[in-house]
């Protein structure tokens, strides 16, 4: 994900060090998906290989050292988030994924078109639902994804999400047109996501948005979320806008196929990093 989806670079940015060291900075020069130059004004700890916070005052990220050339420190955007002490629903990743969002309502009207736009779903899921869980639901469903699994449930789990994506393919059209379109930037976790759009919305917006989790299988989810924070992110003349939304009434089973995702993609993106 590009650093300018992230933060805002109209204005000066601040970064800090392991170290403790703070100073104002500029960026230039973003170069694929997560590579950029950064410019300190003043003093800055930046040995290859360390990482940096960077700040727009609103949002920031972390970034890893690649190496100090005249040009400028060129910096590489880590993209997992360490789950530390953190809440297993608060673990965070960038990603790009299938996405969209639709408007459903403003704030007044949400209390109204939550619960009708929840149960859509919800209907949707025990059409598919039925289809393989039967009278006694998926085996080793007792078993949270995000322990230790046995290679039998783990096969189970698979096999199950495998019928779950099929038929979502025959019987839902907004997979198919979702599959067709490009992927998006996103910061995504099992409490909320964060993505740029085009489209202007509100604080309080209610949305619903259907995302596929490059999972295998492919993960197919729709979720209600309202908007809880919106801002600016452009550095460019064309207007976009960073929307954080959070999730609501997301079921349970549903919230750990999200947090089994995101352990699961934390550890490909780290190897690839190491690698």
């Amino acid at each position: 994900m590009n650093i300018d989806s992230l933060l805002d670079l109209r204005k000066v940015v601040h970064v800090s060090s392991e170290g403790g060291g703070e100073t104002p900075a500029n960026i230039s020069r973003l170069s694929g998906d997560d590579t950029f130059f950064l410019h300190p004004e003043g003093a800055l700890d930046a040995a290859p290989g360390s990482m940096i916070k960077i700040s727009d005052g609103q949002d920031s990220v972390l970034a890893r050292v690649v190496e100090n050339t005249q040009d400028g420190i060129r910096m590489c955007i880590e993209c997992y988030a360490s789950p530390g002490n953190e809440r297993r629903q608060d673990v965070r990743i960038y990603d790009k994924i299938y996405f969209s969002a639709r408007f459903i309502c403003n704030a007044k009207d949400k209390p109204g078109a939550l619960a009708p736009a929840v149960e859509k779903i919800r209907s949707n899921r025990l059409i598919i639902d039925s289809f393989l869980k039967g009278k006694y639901g998926y085996p080793g469903v007792d078993e949270m994804p995000y322990t230790r699994e046995s290679p039998h449930n783990q096969a189970l789990w698979e096999i199950n999400r495998k019928l779950d994506l099929l038929i979502h393919m025959y019987l839902a059209e907004d997979f198919k047109d979702l599959m067709s379109s490009s992927q998006r930037d996103v910061n995504i976790s099992a409490s909320g996501i964060r993505f740029i759009t085009h489209n202007t919305f509100e604080v309080g917006d209610l949305l619903e948005v259907s995302l596929i989790l490059p999972m295998v299988p492919l993960l197919f989810l729709r979720l209600v979320g309202d908007v809880i924070r919106l801002k600016k992110v452009t550095s460019y003349e064309t207007q976009r806008y960073a929307v954080a939304l959070r999730f609501l009434q997301m079921d349970a089973e549903t919230k750990d196929d999200i947090i089994k995702y995101l352990f699961r993609r934390q550890r490909e993106l780290l190897r690839k990093r190491q690698d």
